[in-house]
């Protein structure tokens, strides 16, 4: 800082030569030290606060109970373990973008070991962005789908079951959802 308080009295000293300069050097650096300052307490103020992570977007959800789905129902990720922006709302299940932006989604899954096929969707608005299958077979299997989409504010992503088809069983604990902005 003080290096830059110099350069400024080099500078006055080359444009307005020694007597001028000595006459008005003090008037400016008490301006530009108190302008220094004040951007000094500015940054500390705004600290975690700053623009650059107020736009920041990144949540991380865990489905804690064991659900047998319905079509078409939203799986609702109800342990909230990171929402940076609260745009992940636990109790509704759906993210809702709060900019414009290029999102990235991921959604890992577990169907217990006593149930047949497990088949979600990822949906914005109501539209398909991906999907997901958990196989039957011996024990539990997992699944795992992802996406990158752009979202305008307001849009709102979500998991649910598959459309159309019977009750289907997902395991708590074992399965997430997660997203952020790029």
């Amino acid at each position: 800082m003080r290096i830059y308080i110099n350069i400024l009295f080099s500078t006055l000293v080359l444009v307005y030569g020694e007597k001028d300069c000595c006459r008005n050097i003090g008037k400016s650096k008490a301006a530009l030290s108190e302008v220094i300052s004040s951007l000094q307490r500015t940054n500390r103020l705004l600290g975690e606060n700053s623009l650059i992570s107020s736009i920041e977007v990144a949540f991380h959800a865990r489905l804690t109970p064991y659900i047998t789905l319905g079509s078409r129902q939203t799986v609702i990720f109800d342990q909230v373990i990171t929402n940076i922006g609260q745009a992940y709302n636990q109790h509704s299940g759906h993210f809702t973008a709060p900019f414009d932006g290029i999102y990235f989604f991921a959604c890992t899954f577990l169907r217990p070991h006593n149930a047949t096929v497990l088949h979600l969707q990822m949906v914005k608005n109501s539209n398909e962005i991906s999907r997901g299958h958990a196989a039957s077979g011996g024990g539990s299997q997992t699944g795992a789908m992802n996406a990158v989409v752009y979202l305008h504010k307001g849009d709102v992503v979500k998991v649910r079951h598959f459309p159309g088809l019977g009750p289907q069983i997902i395991h708590g604990d074992w399965s997430f959802f997660t997203g952020y902005r790029i």
